[in-house]
């Protein structure tokens, strides 16, 4: 759940939307993974995009939405929420988009460094 549901509705053209409404299918998930695994804490990457692409800036607004709903949810069912927009955006400061991710979407080795930077510096503190 992520980028690419928002994708589809950000160019529909392109890629029609699938039959797959993000807020209650992430309920779902949820939901199983409490019913399934109770004592489980879930950390909760959310989704982002590098600003890499220009004509991929917009997008940034559809995916927005997408991040604010799944981090309500997250944060109703107790997970932990690990932003990365702002990881990357604080990245993006004093490193070349280009550099973590040359298409904005599929971070490169380095990107992926940071993202793992992050999720260790999260969960060593909980």
């Amino acid at each position: 759940i992520g980028v690419n549901d928002a994708w589809e509705n950000y160019v529909p053209e392109d890629y029609p939307p699938l039959v797959r409404p993000i807020e209650p299918h992430t309920r779902e998930i949820y939901r199983r993974l409490k019913m399934e695994l109770p004592n489980t804490q879930i950390l909760h990457l959310m989704p982002f995009m590098i600003d890499a692409v220009e004509s991929k800036f917009p997008f940034h607004k559809k995916l927005d939405e997408y991040r604010e709903i799944l981090k309500n949810i997250a944060l109703e069912h107790g997970a932990l929420v690990l932003d990365m927009q702002e990881v990357f955006y604080e990245a993006q400061k004093t490193i070349a988009p280009k550099d973590l991710a040359i298409d904005g979407i599929h971070p490169t080795n380095f990107g992926h460094k940071i993202m793992a930077d992050a999720i260790e510096t999260m969960i060593r503190f909980e």
